[in-house]
């Protein structure tokens, strides 16, 4: 196999040498809506290619009378989900090169919306899934290693996540591996982690804006919709009818019996809340909640389920491609802005900051805040060491 060969990174868009959260959310949506059909076009086919072996496995299992073999069973199903990882790590590939090409020019905004050259572009990417679930293995156990192994504290996680955020753009734009990679992406974010953070924040409050409101459209239009999907009322003679009604009972008389009692009431009520909430989430992630609809419901809860439905898979697409191309704009951005640290001062060069100053990570500076300070003390030390002489006596 020929050596993996890094495309050229594409030039910045954004202007101006500060970079702000608000800047990178607008150029984030505006490439997730310009690359939005060519890169649902490729997550479809990468989604194709990851049923070819769930589908195909099954049925062939099935021809040969292998799957009631609980060992065969549970190969198979590990070798399923892994490749549905590989799978959907060609499609991450996928979607930044195509970013990467429709910048520079190298192919058109529409040109992978085609199904042919959309599987060429995901089987191109097949090349790289090696190391890039090499890098994410490396950074998941980095991230672990410094959040919950040295100090369990849930902060310095966040803080390395931010770190390694641009691992699979370093890896594909600039051609480094390994450790190599989780360094370089530790440079570039030097100085724009609160940008990132500030970044995903927006952009997941504007999502979760849009679902509130779709959600809400749906209730006015379809207000018995949420009260089909949650489970039906329990049985007369079952024994969750039976203790529903020891605990209306119980509740319902609270005066007249003692303290314990309610206690223990209000226990069984939490109780039966819980368990409620839990058939209902159970319904909608195995499909029961929709088939009740299916049997007992209207045409109007029907075409509202539908559209519901379609909604969800076109937000989580959305999200998809929303979350990957934040990663492409902010290595696109943060590496043409990049400049290399100045070398260590010979007196500097052995001392290590202690546990409060690696925790204060705002406070540390890039490359381009210490190029420019150092510039500003040249710049002071001309005359005197920068003091200025004072006025002679009248």
């Amino acid at each position: 196999m020929a050596p993996f060969v890094p495309p050229p990174i594409a030039a910045p868009v954004i202007v101006g040498d500060k970079l702000r959260a608000r800047d990178v959310i607008k150029e984030t949506v505006r490439m997730s809506v310009r690359d939005l059909l060519p890169c649902v076009a490729l997550i479809c086919v990468a989604g194709a290619a990851a049923q070819i072996l769930n589908l195909g496995g099954t049925f062939l299992l099935a021809l040969i009378q292998l799957h009631d073999v609980d060992i065969v069973a549970a190969l198979f199903l590990m070798s399923v989900q892994f490749w549905k990882l590989c799978c959907e790590i060609m499609a991450r590939i996928a979607v930044m090169r195509n970013a990467r090409d429709v910048d520079a020019g190298d192919v058109t905004r529409f040109q992978r919306v085609n199904l042919a050259e959309a599987w060429r572009t995901i089987a191109g990417a097949y090349e790289g899934w090696r190391d890039v679930l090499f890098i994410d293995g490396r950074r998941m156990l980095s991230i672990a290693w410094n959040s919950l192994l040295t100090i369990p504290i849930p902060y310095l996680g966040v803080v390395k996540v931010l770190d390694y955020a641009l691992c699979a753009p370093v890896y594909l734009f600039e051609g480094k591996t390994g450790k190599e990679c989780l360094r370089r992406s530790e440079e570039l974010m030097l100085g724009h982690r609160l940008t990132l953070l500030r970044a995903a924040f927006g952009l997941g409050g504007m999502l979760a804006a849009a679902f509130g409101l779709s959600v809400g459209a749906f209730m006015v239009i379809c207000p018995s919709l949420p009260q089909l999907l949650m489970p039906p009322e329990p049985e007369a003679g079952s024994a969750a009818a039976k203790a529903s009604r020891w605990v209306e009972g119980v509740v319902g008389s609270a005066g007249d019996v003692a303290a314990e009692s309610t206690a223990e009431a209000a226990v069984d009520a939490a109780v039966v809340g819980a368990a409620d909430i839990g058939e209902a989430a159970k319904g909608l992630f195995d499909g029961t909640s929709f088939d009740r609809v299916w049997e007992v419901g209207t045409a109007t809860e029907k075409v509202s389920t539908i559209a519901l439905l379609s909604c969800a898979v076109i937000g989580s697409f959305v999200f998809t491609i929303m979350l990957r191309h934040l990663l492409y704009v902010m290595h696109r951005e943060v590496s043409a802005r990049w400049k290399p640290p100045p070398p260590p001062e010979p007196a500097e060069e052995g001392k290590k900051g202690g546990l409060l100053s690696k925790l204060m990570f705002w406070k540390k500076k890039s490359a381009d805040a210490t190029a420019d300070d150092e510039g500003a003390g040249d710049g002071e030390g001309d005359g005197d060491g920068g003091i200025a002489p004072k006025p002679a006596p009248a």
